[in-house]
């Protein structure tokens, strides 16, 4: 009984409500599901390794609610997470990297956390070394992506 409820709160969240300043929305001029596949393709198109796809609008319809698409990507590039793995296995409860794509009466999105927040809250949760400048020259190449996948 919970589940459909938190999943129609979620439905109607405001789109302000999930922006603040370690997080970065940017809207896809294409469907969700084109964007989910074009965000895969360039993904994996660069090395990273995609290690979940969640598709919250087909759990919802599982219990009977429809939702708008709410696809989430968790990707990594597994060279250097493997390193974070090794070093401290609680990370791995953060899961890597991860894009949201979503949609609302406005069009669909894509939103993603900046390097700031996974160097100060993932990386400095679990006390884990982390290079600035490698998180960036990544964070980056991830904006790149979104840009250009979202054209």
């Amino acid at each position: 009984m919970m589940r459909p409820l938190l999943l129609i709160l979620v439905w109607f969240l405001p789109s302000s409500a999930l922006a603040n300043d370690e997080l970065i929305t940017i809207q896809s001029a294409h469907s969700a599901s084109v964007t989910i596949q074009r965000l895969k393709d360039a993904i994996t198109g660069n090395d990273w390794t995609i290690n979940a796809t969640v598709d919250y609008a087909a759990h919802a319809a599982e219990f009977g609610v429809k939702i708008p698409a709410r696809t989430t990507i968790a990707f990594a590039y597994m060279p250097g997470w493997t390193r974070h793995l090794i070093e401290k296995p609680t990370v791995a409860i953060e899961v890597p990297n991860r894009v949201l794509v979503w949609e609302d009466h406005e069009g669909v999105w894509v939103t993603r956390n900046t390097a700031r927040y996974f160097l100060r809250h993932i990386m400095g949760r679990h006390e884990a070394k982390a290079s600035e400048g490698p998180v960036r020259v990544r964070d980056d190449l991830l904006a790149t992506i979104i840009d250009n996948v979202t054209r």
